[in-house]
């Protein structure tokens, strides 16, 4: 098994996920950028996904980690392993957080990984309608892609589960969705700030 060798402006590129405590990763990724080179790395983020909440009457848009306790780290292809080595040696300089692993990953899971979360690295709200049945008839956004491995949706909190084989193994990924009746309406953000969601009410694609 080798790990992705992706290619930005030219340079090929190799992704690694740093396990961290869940709740932690934001705290990781900042500390990493803020004491490591730039030069060892490419780009270190964590993967996030919006997620409506009802909160005094209102439906609150927020962003939270798709991946517990996980951080990724892009690094160029040259000698990789050696930028692990020296990350975490820095890392060790700076703030204690145990013995950092880094996971190497394959093609599959960062194309998935840019297929759902795009190059800002935040899963957007998919929309999920249903018809008079109560049947899912139309569906846009990240899901679609996942659609034939959603296990479950809980449509009062607004997620769907799905089962998709990840780092090896199948694991279950919470997406964060909309309905019919969120379309059309103002959703109040964390930032405070109202948006229009302007999703199409197209089939499943």
């Amino acid at each position: 098994n080798r790990p992705l060798y992706g290619q930005e402006r030219g340079i090929l590129m190799v992704w690694y996920l740093i396990r961290t405590w869940a709740g932690r990763e934001e705290e990781m990724a900042e500390e990493i950028r803020r004491i490591v080179p730039d030069s060892m790395y490419e780009e270190c983020f964590v993967i996030g996904q919006e997620r409506i909440w009802r909160r005094q009457q209102q439906s609150v848009v927020h962003v939270e980690s798709m991946f517990p306790g996980c951080v990724f780290l892009v690094c160029k292809k040259t000698i990789p392993f050696l930028h692990q080595k020296k990350v975490a040696s820095v890392m060790g300089r700076g703030v204690v957080w145990g013995d950092l692993t880094f996971l190497p990953l394959m093609r599959e899971d960062v194309d998935f990984l840019l297929k759902i979360s795009g190059r800002d690295h935040v899963a957007r709200l998919s929309y999920v309608g249903k018809d008079d049945q109560g049947q899912i008839c139309q569906m846009a956004g990240p899901l679609v892609s996942c659609r034939e491995q959603v296990e479950r949706y809980q449509f009062k909190k607004r997620y769907a589960l799905v089962r998709h084989r990840f780092l090896g193994e199948v694991r279950g990924i919470v997406f964060g969705i909309m309905l019919n009746e969120d379309l059309n309406k103002k959703l109040l953000y964390d930032n405070r700030e109202e948006k229009d969601l302007i999703w199409g009410k197209g089939p499943i694609l």
